[in-house]
């Protein structure tokens, strides 16, 4: 009861320090409440469901309090599927890795899973600017942005800068997302651009693990950016069929099931 008690009085205070400041980062708050990183976006999910406040990357702001820039889509949804496909992904991960991360809304669900882990000590490079922001709240983890111009309406850096930022570069683990996947055509997405900055992370990553739900198997974009058997994990959910987790298995590649 006491604990329940103090979680109200906290999430009270939140709600007046950010209607006085206009905005607070989640680091601050931590740092006010002296709890941890994930009990304060806890709290301000549940704010942001009772209409008190409105989350950004990596802090919160006062609910009429007007952002001049408007970073996350609207459209962007994420399921119980990219959740449980995400928090499987976190587990391959390793103290210490070196991790590229791709741009999309299964690589931000793994971000939030990643966040939430007990991994400590990370390298990690992407050219998502929303998950950058979220993974540098973690003070352990490295976190380098590769630069360039953003898409427009998108909170990412695309075009020719990001395979030159990414050259160079040898990471332990390379996280991606997938529009389609097909056993005969591989991977694919319908822009040309984004195709080649997912190829770009695949030359850099020693372990590829791609995040696919069943529903984009046996789908072609108009871009391939891997062949079939180019990556070493797809980890999808429990909806694949037993033909197509045969098909999958044929190609040699790890198909893990959530």
């Amino acid at each position: 009861m006491d604990d329940q008690l103090y979680a109200e009085e906290r999430k009270q205070s939140i709600v007046n320090l950010v209607n006085e400041k206009n905005r607070m980062q989640v680091a601050e708050l931590a740092d006010i409440f002296n709890v941890t990183g994930s009990t304060i976006r806890n709290d301000l999910r549940e704010l942001e469901n009772e209409g008190l406040v409105t989350r950004t990357h990596g802090g919160v702001i006062k609910r009429d309090f007007q952002r001049s820039v408007e970073i996350i889509p609207k459209s962007r949804e994420f399921t119980d599927e990219k959740y449980r496909i995400a928090e499987r992904a976190v587990k391959l991960i390793e103290e210490n890795d070196i991790l590229a991360i791709d741009t999309g809304t299964s690589c931000r669900a793994f971000a939030e899973k990643l966040i939430n882990s007990q991994l400590q000590r990370l390298t990690i490079l992407t050219y998502d600017l929303e998950i950058a922001l979220l993974l540098s709240e973690k003070t352990n983890y490295q976190v380098q942005v590769i630069g360039g111009a953003i898409r427009n309406g998108y909170p990412y850096v695309s075009g020719s800068s990001v395979a030159l930022g990414l050259a160079g570069f040898s990471v332990d683990k390379v996280i991606l997302g997938t529009t389609s996947f097909d056993k005969n055509y591989g991977h694919s997405t319908p822009n040309y651009e984004t195709a080649e900055m997912k190829k770009s992370l695949i030359n850099i990553g020693r372990i590829k693990i791609v995040l696919c739900e069943s529903s984009k198997i046996n789908q072609r974009s108009f871009k391939q950016f891997a062949k079939p058997d180019e990556c070493d994990y797809l980890i999808t959910d429990l909806q694949i069929t037993r033909e197509q987790q045969t098909d999958i298995e044929a190609l040699k590649i790890n198909l893990l099931m959530v």
